[in-house]
């Protein structure tokens, strides 16, 4: 037996809570996405559109919108929306707490490489 054989498999970790993005950091009715529609700020970038409103909850949830005018595939709208998604969960703790986010795709994002919805992304959730 070689030594490498010998060495005991780690024990699967549990993944950081912190990193998960549970029911509660999203936003659900559409009464919440009006609401924001309504009443927020509006920060626009090439690739999507964030609206931006601050909530009592001390706690950033997020809302994703593709529509059919970004693409007609489901497909590819859902992979727009996951990667909004998980730049959003990964980076969630350098984003400022306390706010609802409504990020409208836009077009390009259906191409972009993931590296640039992220910084994006951060970039313009920075001027909040």
């Amino acid at each position: 037996m070689t030594p490498e054989a010998e060495k005991p498999i780690p024990e699967a970790t549990k993944p950081d809570v912190s990193q998960r993005f549970t029911k509660a950091d999203r936003l659900l009715k559409p009464n919440e996405f009006q609401r924001v529609y309504r009443r927020g700020k509006q920060l626009h970038s090439s690739l999507f559109t964030v609206f931006a409103l601050r909530n009592p909850l001390g706690r950033t949830r997020l809302g994703i919108t593709a529509s059919r005018k970004t693409s007609k595939l489901a497909v590819v709208r859902n992979r727009c929306r996951r990667l909004v998604r998980e730049a959003f969960r990964r980076h969630r703790a350098q984003f400022p707490a306390g706010w609802d986010l409504v990020v409208n795709v836009k077009h390009p994002l259906t191409k972009a490489a993931y590296a640039l919805v992220e910084s994006e992304l951060a970039r313009l959730l920075k001027k909040l």
